[in-house]
């Protein structure tokens, strides 16, 4: 664990971008804003906003992280605010594959950056409480403007 003053800066970044990034999602490409799946389909809600990322935080940078961690510590630091260490990148390189395969390459490759940057934080903050939070936002977010169908 590598904790930092930065941590919570690395946090709320996470929060506060996405909320940018959904906002010119929405801009860009013409779309509304939907929470109305969630009354209609509240068990896919309950699916792809709390369980898979609860689940895929504690396999991905819970079990396979601290694995890898453990047994190839490397970090690379790249200034305060970024540091990339083996375990996320081997993670990162897993999670991307198994979300390839579980939907469209492209949309599993959307996964890559969001991957790295819950890495990061799993690195700096040392836990996965958070991960699983932000991961479970950033669902919310990514369905609210694309409903499952």
């Amino acid at each position: 664990m590598t904790r930092s003053r930065n941590s919570h800066e690395l946090i709320w970044g996470a929060f506060i971008g996405a909320l940018f990034l959904w906002g010119g999602a929405s801009w860009y490409w013409d779309l509304t804003v939907s929470f109305s799946w969630v009354a209609l389909q509240w068990p896919m809600f309950f699916a792809l906003c709390v369980a898979s990322p609860i689940l895929e935080e504690y396999v991905f940078r819970g079990m396979f992280y601290e694995g890898i961690r453990t047994r190839y510590p490397k970090v690379w630091s790249f200034g305060d605010y970024l540091s990339i260490s083996s375990a996320n990148a081997a993670t990162t390189f897993l999670f991307v594959i198994a979300h390839m395969i579980t939907r469209e390459p492209l949309a599993g490759a959307l996964v890559l950056v969001p991957s790295l940057y819950l890495g990061l934080l799993r690195h700096r903050y040392g836990s996965i409480g958070i991960c699983m939070l932000i991961h479970a936002f950033w669902n919310i977010g990514w369905f609210s403007l694309f409903p499952p169908a």
